[in-house]
């Protein structure tokens, strides 16, 4: 907002009060010098703005910016919108088409000085005066830019509807009222055009356009019943008629491919109507593959006929409707005589031949009655074979169960039992196995602990063979289960030492008792290759003497 003239006439008072304050102090000399700037300085600026101002009537076609200055601004925010506005179309939309050369020099210069008028307005306190102003300009600006986006509008539409009249020229001929009346539309659209009445040719061009739709609409239904007609008087052997709608729709689509093709295939009945006859007798007297055979004999005289050829694949359509019934024919046996595996195999093989959306309904319909018979099935043998402890057997049926339906609460629990056991029988299996290899090698606490693992996951049914397994490891396990006199001989200057039994020592003779089991003995003497001995003590054996001694120099 502009300063009010009691704050300028406050200004002059505050500085002779600091000058009368103290005179002789510097600081407040350059307090007074400071303050007597800032009123000489907004005279400064208005200078330069009137200057910068007068640059912009020079240029007439250039945009102004918005040189007013805080102390010269709007007075409320709806004007400062409607500055900054004029100034945002002045510099972008009035400046592109000034570059374009769509608007005329002095209207921009016109514009232009409008808005300096505004700006002088604003500086002298008429802010109603500036806010009329900048209105007038933007409503000006606004009518000038529409007058040319419609003269754009209208150039464009010229060359599109120019181009449209040339893609339906051929139509001319069948259609000629409709055509005239879209050239006089165009023509029109171009005297308006001629003389700036944009708006006018741009409602001219598109009823022209629109002109032309309706024509090219009614030349494509003409054109479909053309070719209907082609086709049904081909297929009936009428081949004057036929000849004649083909022909008459190429007046209207020159380059129609069904027309062409139509009379391609009359050009191709040459010779061969007779032929073509006695094979559409076998036909309709259902004898389709005689009439395959005689298509395939006259293909083979007249390759790449177009009626042969189409002749052919209609003929192959109905040999394979007749045997997709038979399939399903035999299907339907199948399933009355409770065979459903085939009965879903007659089915899946007529849908190979032709995929019906019905036949897959009646398809999966089968097959969910047989997963329910082969579900009940596997459960039954699941439950025997657990019962007979036969686990991997019912392991796999209720597996193969759960597969077929996921939702089986039966066949989720056998399946769990099934494996819990199975797993089970392959621990024991595995720690009899085991407790036998160490019984073998000497390491007789080991085989006991794997032997008693064994117990703890023992199947309740076990076959004989197995049960004399058990009761032998269980008999040699208790025959090593005392403990056997061992002595250990030395000469005294050997140290001695037995891997978790007996810690390093020297003597010439010492006595101990040890259960059965394979045992690590090293003997160790200074400037001595160290000695390491293994022993198996058994108590099947009986006592037994070792000597250890280090008697090889290093």
């Amino acid at each position: 907002m502009l300063p009010s003239r009691r704050l300028r006439l406050q200004k002059p008072l505050l500085l002779l009060n600091l000058w009368s304050m103290s005179r002789s102090k510097k600081p407040v000399v350059l307090v007074a010098i400071f303050f007597a700037l800032l009123i000489v300085l907004p005279g400064i600026i208005w200078v330069l703005a009137k200057a910068g101002a007068a640059r912009d009537v020079g240029t007439a076609f250039t945009p102004a910016a918005h040189p007013v200055a805080p102390a010269t601004a709007a007075v409320d925010y709806e004007l400062d919108q409607l500055v900054e506005k004029v100034d945002s179309l002045m510099a972008g939309d009035i400046a592109t088409a000034v570059r374009k050369g769509d608007l005329a020099l002095d209207f921009v210069a016109g514009l232009n000085q409008e808005i300096e008028k505004a700006r002088n307005d604003l500086r002298t306190g008429k802010h109603e005066r500036a806010r009329e102003r900048y209105l007038t300009v933007l409503n000006a600006a606004g009518r000038q830019l529409a007058a040319v986006g419609a003269a754009e509008k209208a150039q464009a539409l010229k060359a599109a509807t120019y181009a449209e009249l040339q893609r339906l020229e051929p139509l001319r001929s069948t259609f000629g009222n409709t055509y005239r009346e879209a050239v006089a539309s165009y023509d029109a659209a171009l005297r308006s055009l001629q003389t700036a009445a944009f708006p006018q040719a741009v409602d001219e061009f598109e009823l022209a356009g629109a002109i032309m739709g309706d024509l090219e609409a009614r030349s494509l239904q003409q054109l479909g019943t053309l070719l209907e007609a082609g086709q049904a008087a081909l297929e009936n052997h009428q081949l004057a008629a036929a000849s004649e709608a083909f022909q008459a729709a190429l007046e209207i689509d020159a380059d129609n491919r069904t027309a062409k093709d139509g009379l391609q295939m009359l050009a191709a009945l040459e010779g061969i109507g007779a032929a073509i006859q006695q094979i559409r007798q076998l036909e309709a007297a259902g004898q389709l593959d005689q009439a395959l055979a005689g298509l395939d004999q006259l293909a083979a005289a007249h390759p790449e006929n177009p009626v042969l050829e189409k002749q052919r694949s209609s003929l192959q359509a109905r040999v394979l409707e007749r045997d997709v019934q038979a399939l399903l024919a035999r299907s339907l046996e199948a399933e009355q005589a409770g065979d459903l595996p085939a009965a879903i195999a007659g089915i899946e093989a007529a849908l190979k031949l032709k995929p019906d959306p019905q036949l897959q309904a009646r398809l999966a319909q089968l097959q969910q009655r047989d997963q329910k018979a082969r579900l009940e099935t596997l459960l039954e043998d699941g439950f025997q074979a657990l019962k007979a402890g036969r686990y991997e057997a019912a392991r796999e049926h209720y597996k193969a169960a759960a597969a077929l339906d996921a939702n089986s609460k039966e066949a989720r629990t056998g399946l769990e039992k099934a494996s819990s056991l199975y797993l089970a029988e392959v621990r024991y299996a595995q720690n009899i196995a085991s407790a036998e290899r160490y019984i073998k090698e000497g390491r007789f606490p080991l085989a006991a602990r794997l032997f008693n693992q064994a117990m703890t996951s023992r199947p309740e049914k076990l076959p004989p063979e197995r049960l004399k397994k058990e009761s032998t490891i269980r008999e040699v396990l208790e025959a090593q289960s005392r403990e056997v006199p061992v002595q250990i001989k030395s000469d005294g200057r050997t140290f001695i030492s037995i891997i978790g039994v007996l810690p390093p020592d020297r003597f010439s003779s010492k006595d101990l008792k040890l259960f059965p089991d394979v045992y690590q003995v090293r003997g160790s003497r200074k400037n001595y290759k160290d000695v390491e001995l293994e022993i198996k003590v058994d108590a099947t054996t009986g006592s037994q003497t070792i000597t250890v001694q280090c008697i090889e120099k290093l």
